[in-house]
């Protein structure tokens, strides 16, 4: 089995999704920068073919909004260059990278949902499950969550009677024990 990784959402970026219609479509995209709102997937050590969870906590419970494989990790620069539908080459001239996701962002709001703060690459998806707030990780699962950190496994923390109390244990980007990652498939078989 490759390796999975969760990646945090926060709720005003499931607000913009809701807004815009995102839901149920599948995602073709994740941006990744330095910041704990929006982690590295290169420095998490992401690779093509591993597997992004995004999640989002709602009352306790862990949401898992999609499940990605990841086809390539591009710098800003060139996701910009192969995408003219959203970043128009007339609108480009003279500006920096972060001028230009911005604009993108007026130009397409929806995009806010993906690019939330300061990026610095963009993870592509060679293959995405349908965005959905319906999948909740069960409460005897998530009681028994592992993430491995090197050789390490440990629980994730605030996890409490089968509930989430506290988001601190799944900021940023963190990859799943296997037994975590085979629980995660399942809830995606058909």
């Amino acid at each position: 089995m490759s390796n999975a990784y969760t990646v945090l959402w926060n709720s005003d970026r499931i607000r913009i999704a809701r807004k815009h219609d995102l839901i149920g479509r599948s995602i073709d995209f994740l941006f990744g920068g330095p910041h704990t709102t929006q982690p590295s997937f290169i420095r998490a050590g992401v690779k093509a073919g591993e597997i992004i969870y995004p999640v989002a906590v709602r009352d306790g419970a862990l949401h898992i909004l999609s499940q990605i494989r990841v086809r390539a990790i591009l710098t800003v620069d060139d996701f910009i260059a192969e995408h003219p539908d959203l970043y128009p080459p007339a609108e480009r001239q003279g500006r920096r990278a972060f001028e230009i996701l911005d604009l993108g962002v007026q130009l397409h709001p929806w995009l806010r949902a993906f690019n939330w703060t300061g990026s610095d690459h963009v993870l592509l998806a060679q293959s995405s499950t349908p965005f959905s707030l319906e999948t909740v990780l069960p409460s005897e699962m998530l009681t028994r969550m592992t993430l491995r950190f090197n050789k390490i496994e440990r629980p994730v923390s605030g996890v409490a009677d089968g509930r989430l109390t506290t988001t601190v244990g799944l900021q940023g980007i963190h990859r799943l024990s296997f037994s975590s990652a085979w629980e995660f498939a399942s809830l995606f078989q058909a």
